[in-house]
């Protein structure tokens, strides 16, 4: 039969399930049976610290769960440094439908003077911490041009909003997350580019 080693002085400071934790297999120097534990009188000092041990360690964790932890914390840590250093990129409140201009260093790096201007208009946006990023679509010399530009990127220099709700000229507010259907309307629907 186990037996539940319990040390009388912790019993009335711990609830009645910590006892049914401490299975020892050995017989007890004396013991008294009550209905439903067995108490010892007389507990060697590496029993007593076992069970101290096992009463006062948090419960076990994963290291998955402790890596995703950190990885998420690592990543709030990149993205607030990120608004920081590209404020005039990341902090340009911009919705689905309107029309933008992003400035970008084309060649050469980041610190080139090479910069490109895209304009389109915005199809969608993906909020994936420093994965973020925008799609946008225009149409040049008559060929229609979709692109997906990483928000949180280096090579961006700035982004202007050319014109807000560009999709309907402001007469009806944009209802969706994604207007991939305009992919299939008129080219001449989506063009921001003069």
């Amino acid at each position: 039969m186990n037996s539940f080693v319990q040390i009388s002085g912790i019993r009335n400071r711990t609830p009645r399930f910590f006892a049914r934790c401490f299975n020892t297999n050995t017989n007890p120097v004396s013991t008294s049976v009550s209905d439903a534990d067995v108490h010892v009188k007389t507990v060697e000092d590496a029993t007593r610290n076992q069970i101290l041990t096992k009463i006062c360690n948090p419960k076990f964790e994963s290291p998955r769960k402790r890596a995703n932890k950190m990885f998420n914390a690592i990543n709030k840590e990149a993205v607030e440094k990120s608004r920081r250093n590209q404020a005039n990129v990341l902090q340009v409140p911009f919705r689905v439908g309107d029309a933008i201009e992003i400035s970008m260093v084309g060649q050469g790096g980041v610190k080139s003077k090479d910069i490109d201007k895209m304009r389109g208009v915005v199809l969608g946006r993906v909020n994936r911490g420093l994965g973020s990023s925008v799609h946008i679509r225009d149409v040049v010399f008559g060929e229609p041009i979709d692109r997906k530009i990483a928000l949180h990127s280096p090579l961006l220099r700035s982004l202007k909003v050319l014109e807000k709700n560009f999709v309907f000229k402001g007469k009806r507010k944009v209802k969706r997350a994604k207007l991939y259907y305009l992919r299939d309307r008129l080219p001449q629907e989506t063009r921001v580019t003069k």
